[in-house]
């Protein structure tokens, strides 16, 4: 049987550059999800744009492929009702914040 003894304490436990660092504040807190919050939506309208100019290359004759054109245009559909659906949740989230305080 091997005594308590021969446990070593780890280095990492000591070392001051990594223990935990204070919260951020809520400012950072917020440019964080807002920068989130933008990249998702200029992605969602890149993606729209895209879908609109295969569109119009379709028609023109430009593009012979639907099948790349139907694709773009899924995407950007699906996209649409993601932000569409996160949207609805953000504002059910707010009136049931709301609500609480009338309670």
């Amino acid at each position: 049987m091997i005594g308590i003894n021969c446990l070593q304490p780890m280095p990492e436990m000591f070392n001051c550059s990594t223990a935990a660092k204070p919260a951020s504040s809520a400012k950072n807190i917020m440019d964080s999800f807002s920068n989130i919050l933008n990249q998702g939506l200029q992605k969602v309208n890149t993606l729209e744009n895209q879908s609109n100019v295969l569109t119009q290359m379709l028609v023109s004759g430009e593009v012979e492929n639907i099948h790349d054109v139907m694709i773009a245009a899924e995407k950007a559909e699906v996209a649409i009702n993601l932000t569409m659906n996160i949207r609805d949740k953000v504002i059910r989230a707010y009136d049931e914040i709301m609500a609480m305080g009338s309670r």
